[in-house]
């Protein structure tokens, strides 16, 4: 949510959450942030009430995180990986040399091919002064 800077948030106007895996964080320049706990069970609905308002806010199932295995790298810049999944969704690859870098950051290298069930491939260009490269695969 986002309010006049100026806006006053301190009590008795502080915004309130009305279930308890839904956590109001802080409040910066007009900015309310919240946070979440995992959800394992089916989604679920919470809400933000900021000046009377109310914002409903609906978190979806997580599910059981996908493992990425069997890393092989062909050559020419070819990455091979087995990746347990789910069918429908999306992935991009994203690549940095440095771990300290926020997820923002990162490059993207774009989205892996699946080639067979549970096999994918991406190619990322060599850097040029050998420095380590990292890879994530994140799911939008």
């Amino acid at each position: 949510m986002v309010l006049p800077a100026t806006q006053n948030l301190l009590p008795p106007f502080v915004p309130t959450s009305s279930q308890s895996w839904l956590t109001i964080g802080a409040i910066t320049n007009g900015v309310v942030s919240f946070s979440f706990t995992a959800n394992t069970g089916p989604s679920r609905t919470a809400h933000i009430t900021v000046l009377g308002q109310t914002t409903a806010i609906t978190q979806g199932v997580i599910g059981t995180p996908p493992t990425l295995t069997d890393l092989q790298t062909l050559g020419n810049g070819v990455i091979q990986f087995t990746f347990t999944n789910n069918p429908s969704a999306t992935f991009t690859v994203l690549s940095t040399t440095n771990l300290l870098l926020p997820l923002a950051e990162w490059a993207v290298v774009g989205a892996p091919t699946n080639i067979a069930p549970g096999l994918f491939q991406f190619t990322s260009q060599p850097t040029t002064n050998d420095a380590q490269r990292y890879y994530r695969v994140r799911s939008p």
